[in-house]
């Protein structure tokens, strides 16, 4: 764990990070019916900022005047999204754009998917799921000596002759990592595989050590 934590604390202070959020305007329609108009309500604000925000005159009924417009335009493809995303299929099917027609597709489908899983082995309800699922690895995963799943995984290390003794060296561990793909998502802790190949030789001594 100490060396898990000083590898995120130099990725953290190395690596740059971009934080990835989805905006509620990045619904189907935007650039039909929405975008011009937010150009102009965004201009139309601007230019009555900079002349100090009057409360009344022409600058302040433009402002509102194009503000209303954009958020009826808003307002409309949100009651429409369903509407907007077949006529997204339907023009990307015109256009003879497969790969878009079948983007819109999946996202549709997509959409319609649940996240989680009702019913599992005829158990129902998140608690119960997880209190089910909680006693199978317990049993997989059992530590007790007579455990059957312990013999079974001592005669399959038997079988393939494997040696506790073997010692690993830095060059074992180097070896290892080259193998390793660049670019993918990191795990569970957070931490990307270029972390390890470009820890340097301390971390992989230590690597050596605890393995």
């Amino acid at each position: 764990m100490d060396i898990v934590s000083c590898v995120k604390a130099a990725v953290s202070a190395v690596i740059p990070k971009r934080k990835c959020t989805n905006s509620s305007f990045n619904i189907p329609g935007w650039n039909t019916y929405v975008k011009e108009k937010h150009e102009l309500a965004r201009e139309a604000y601007t230019v009555w900022v900079q002349a100090g925000k009057p409360k009344f005159g022409t600058l302040f009924d433009n402002m509102k005047r194009n503000r209303a417009i954009f958020k009826l335009a808003l307002r409309y493809c949100r009651n429409h999204i369903e509407e907007m995303k077949a006529d997204a299929c339907a023009e990307s099917l015109l256009n003879k754009d497969a790969r878009k027609f079948w983007d819109n597709v999946y996202k549709i489908s997509i959409a319609k998917t649940s996240a989680q899983v009702n019913s599992i082995g005829g158990v129902t309800g998140s608690v119960d799921v997880t209190s089910m699922w909680k006693d199978y690895f317990e049993k997989l995963y059992n530590i007790k000596q007579d455990s059957e799943f312990r013999t079974r995984f001592m005669e399959k290390l038997q079988a393939r002759n494997v040696n506790f003794n073997t010692v690993f060296t830095i060059y074992d561990v180097l070896h290892a990592f080259r193998k390793q793909k660049k670019s993918k998502a990191a795990g569970s802790d957070g931490v990307a595989m270029e972390a390890f190949l470009y820890g340097g030789h301390r971390l992989w001594t230590q690597l050596c050590i605890i393995i």
